[in-house]
């Protein structure tokens, strides 16, 4: 007997096997109890996650010599033939390779005029629906429009949006969600059970998070796994067999990254490098832990078997790490994650991603104050016209004005930090740094630092941009921890320089024909010929 791959080995049979879609089995169940059936239906989710076996298990539910039901037989003829995909009135059609016209006309559209052959009604099952092309799509329209009584359509699809509107105002839709770990770790004990592997409950809970909601893609994972094994699967022969980055491996380099040890985070990455992971894989494995260390710190239980010590061993490194490095490294990741694909040398690229994950220190301090501090502190003597600021609740007030600081950190020290707070948000925060360049800290009163921005347009983006409240969380952030005193906010100001007006400027014109004539006559006293 060939072998069957365990996806399809443990495929739902019937809508009490489906799990994790208790809607969806809900809903078809009450209409097919009911006797409303309609003419087309349309079910959408993430791939692994039952469309294509629901739309078997409806044609079974149809067809049934007992049916319509929501419970099909399994045992009858067309059952049976439903099962093995040899009926000939359920037609499956693949439109990832079959995305023509001509394939929707020869396949569907000249079939559905005649009757079944032997079940009740011909269902049509389209799959990957969204990859029909333009024309496919309008040939198919008037028949799923005014279908024959005995047709029944049910598409599936990854990519709702991509589905014409045309096509999915006239079907049912049905959506289907990703599985829990819970939902995927209870699958997989059935089958392993039933197909007596021996595997750790750490493998097993691996694996689980792995799938990322994808029974199918779970099933698949233990097969693979159980087919390079030498015995009992475990965490460790999981992680060298798939690739997976080691757990204690990831934390090393969060805990290098915290400390801002860039040379052990440097040797860590190469290490990881040399055993054969790729840069995505190690970005993979970041996010993965990253996202565990999130729950972690907020108390939420997201993974299901974890033993206390280790429950507890995540939350100890999670409150370690920090609220806020967690989102910073959470972002920074995910950017380079999204960005590997498209870079030439990853190996090198990934150097100056995990790099960006230190924490960001101050500028040195200059021994001698710079110019832009002198005015930040006192201005000029030979200055007359001070910049005019305007405010976006305050009237226009003088940004050049003596700092009185209640900190302890001294005024010259504050506008340096600031510098360095720019510097670092241009590698870390882009968006933000950008906007901050030719900043700079004028003034603070108490505990809340005074910016000029000098660029209208710059001002709007921080304070009245769409994603203004975002932005100068960022940045506050950033400040304090270059500062070290959470206290501190951040004022903006907008600042116009006023410049004297120079008043008119004597230009002095050419001299031609008698004019000029006349003028060397009466500077070198001479009389023209």
């Amino acid at each position: 007997m060939p072998h069957l791959a365990l996806y399809r080995k443990y495929r739902s049979q019937t809508f009490g096997d489906l799990v994790g879609q208790t809607q969806v089995v809900k809903t078809l169940s009450a209409a097919l109890a009911g006797g409303r059936i309609s003419h087309a239906y349309l079910f959408v989710g993430p791939r692994g996650t039952g469309k294509t076996s629901s739309a078997r298990i409806l044609a079974k539910a149809l067809n049934c010599v007992n049916g319509p039901t929501a419970e099909p037989c399994n045992e009858c003829h067309i059952c049976t033939s439903i099962t093995s995909g040899l009926c000939p009135d359920v037609l499956e059609m693949d439109a990832a390779s079959e995305a023509g016209v001509d394939e929707v006309r020869g396949h569907i559209i000249n079939t559905a005029a005649y009757s079944p052959m032997s079940a009740r009604f011909k269902v049509f099952i389209i799959d990957e629906v969204h990859d029909l092309s333009s024309k496919a799509f309008d040939a198919l329209l008037k028949t799923i429009e005014e279908p024959p009584a005995h047709v029944v359509f049910i598409l599936a699809t990854t990519e709702f949006t991509k589905v014409p509107v045309t096509i999915r105002s006239r079907c049912q839709k049905y959506e289907f969600h990703r599985g829990s770990v819970k939902d995927i770790l209870h699958r997989l004990e059935h089958v392993v059970a039933a197909e007596n592997i021996e595997i750790d409950r750490p493998a097993l809970l691996a694996i689980a998070r792995m799938a990322d909601g994808g029974y199918r893609d779970a099933l698949t994972l233990l097969e693979q796994a159980a087919v390079l094994s030498e015995g009992r699967i475990t965490l460790q022969g999981l992680q060298t067999q798939l690739g997976i980055m080691e757990e204690e491996r990831v934390d090393s380099l969060l805990e290098a990254a915290l400390s801002g040890n860039a040379g052990e985070l440097l040797m860590l990455a190469d290490e990881a490098v040399q055993s054969g992971k790729e840069p995505r894989q190690i970005l993979e494995g970041l996010l993965r832990r990253l996202s565990e260390l999130t729950y972690a710190l907020y108390g939420t239980d997201l993974l299901e078997g974890l033993d206390p010590e280790r429950k507890a061993a995540n939350h100890a490194l999670a409150a370690r790490i920090g609220a806020q490095n967690l989102l910073r490294f959470r972002s920074v990741v995910a950017d380079a994650f999204r960005e590997v694909r498209d870079v030439g040398l990853p190996r090198l690229w990934l150097e100056v991603v995990l790099l960006r994950l230190l924490p960001t220190e101050p500028a040195p301090q200059a021994t001698a104050p710079e110019p832009a501090r002198e005015r930040a502190t006192t201005p000029p003597p030979r200055q007359q016209a001070k910049p005019a600021q305007r405010e976006a609740t305050q009237p226009p007030q003088t940004a050049e004005k003596k700092v009185s600081v209640s900190s302890s950190v001294p005024p010259s020290d504050l506008a340096t930090r600031w510098e360095g707070v720019v510097r670092g948000l241009v590698d870390r925060f882009p968006s933000a740094g950008k906007t901050l360049s030719g900043t700079r800290l004028v003034d603070v009163e108490g505990k809340t630092a005074i910016v000029e921005i000098g660029n209208e347009f710059q001002y709007n983006k921080v304070v009245k941009g769409q994603k203004a409240a975002e932005m100068q969380e960022t940045i506050r952030l950033a400040f304090v921890e270059a500062v070290g005193d959470e206290a501190w906010t951040i004022r903006y100001v907008l600042g116009r320089t006023e410049r004297e007006d120079p008043g008119p400027v004597a230009v002095e014109l050419p001299q031609q024909g008698e004019v000029l004539a006349k003028s060397v006559e009466e500077i070198f006293e001479v009389t023209p010929e």
